[in-house]
């Protein structure tokens, strides 16, 4: 059984009052989410990269399955506003775009096997 004193949000991270006796769920006052208690998982702890390399194959995956750019972006936008909001309580915050216009340097059209080579190179840290 998880430690009682630990429980936080699997959602979010808040920490949660443990239930009343015999009570298998809890409800996130902050996000809402539908917290089922139990024993822990046998899942290894996430770390920064493996969240950055699991994030990378779901948009691959999106782009694979001819999902919109723009919803893709959107989803994306509104989880980092989500996330940074959780991290600064109290404060109400807006995930921006700004399109800065082309590169310089950069022809104006690109094929589409240079926009693959581009994304290629910055998954591979170029």
């Amino acid at each position: 059984m998880r430690d009682q004193s630990s429980l936080r949000c699997a959602n979010c991270g808040t920490p949660l009052e443990p239930p009343g006796k015999g009570a298998s769920r809890v409800i996130c006052p902050v996000c809402h989410f539908f917290n089922t208690l139990g024993a822990p998982s046998s899942k290894p702890e996430l770390t920064l990269e493996m969240l950055e390399t699991q994030l990378g194959d779901l948009i691959a995956q999106a782009r694979a399955s001819d999902l919109p750019l723009d919803a893709i972006v959107h989803v994306l936008r509104d989880e980092l506003e989500f996330a940074a909001e959780l991290a600064s309580s109290g404060r109400d915050l807006c995930v921006q775009i700004i399109d800065l216009g082309p590169r310089v340097g950069q022809p104006l059209r690109r094929s589409s096997r240079d926009d693959s080579l581009l994304l290629r190179g910055r998954t591979a840290g170029g």
